[in-house]
């Protein structure tokens, strides 16, 4: 198995406490966010937020970073 997932990852934050609001609709059974890239913005109304990527934790990608 491959062990670049996102729980091994240096960028991967899993204990912020807005990682709680996640909505269960996304179907991330370990939930958290991918903090390698700044925040994208979400426009809600006329509100404007920023937002990390929600991974899940045995989710891959190609720019893993070891711890």
């Amino acid at each position: 198995m491959v062990s670049h997932r996102c729980r091994n990852c240096a960028w991967w934050d899993n204990k912020h406490p807005s990682v709680a609001r996640i909505p269960i609709e996304l179907l991330k059974v370990e939930p958290g966010f991918c903090r390698r890239r700044k925040a994208g913005s979400l426009q809600i109304g006329q509100h404007l937020y920023g937002a990390h990527p929600v991974m899940d934790a045995d989710e891959f990608c190609g720019e893993f970073k070891g711890e």
